[in-house]
């Protein structure tokens, strides 16, 4: 089995890509999301039209709580035991994100990569898959407006960011 990882600008666009990855019958207890932009969860992105739109609830375990560094979140699937399993103080740092990754398949500089990218805002969705379908399934979520990770936390996005 292989973890495949995306990055959203919105908790709505991390929805769409999980109702598409549901209509394509991946399964839902394969799926995690963690998102902290909340006020879009109910918006429909510009695409919604094309697949039918579900709420995030429709994986089963959604969960609401809050984080110092990130405020209210959301999380969903196999990333819920994760961070449960993260321990508290892990949670109050920065890069609490990573280590709860780490925990379902991320390697490790990966993961800091993606939590630092949640940081900023947006939204992580993960789907452990076959190997063979790896490929397919990172396709489909870059189809479903997946954000480049790495343009996200390079330092000059940081500048363009705060200024």
């Amino acid at each position: 089995m292989k973890t495949v990882i995306a990055l959203f600008d919105t908790a709505a666009d991390a929805k769409y890509a999980v109702d598409a990855l549901l209509l394509r019958k991946y399964d839902r207890t394969d799926i995690s999301v963690v998102a902290n932009d909340l006020a879009t969860l109910h918006e429909a992105p510009p695409h919604a039209g094309q697949i039918a739109t579900g709420a995030l609830s429709t994986i089963i375990g959604l969960a609401a709580f809050g984080v110092p560094y990130a405020g209210p979140v959301i999380a969903a699937g196999p990333i819920l035991g994760a961070l449960g399993a993260v321990g508290s103080e892990e949670v109050d740092i920065p890069d609490w994100l990573a280590p709860a990754l780490v925990k379902i398949g991320i390697p490790e500089p990966e993961a800091r990569k993606f939590s630092d990218a949640f940081n900023r805002g947006g939204a992580v969705v993960t789907v452990r898959t076959r190997e063979i379908d790896a490929d397919n399934v990172a396709r489909l979520l870059s189809a479903c407006g997946a954000v480049d990770v790495d343009e996200r936390v390079r330092p000059e996005s940081r500048r363009r960011s705060t200024g």
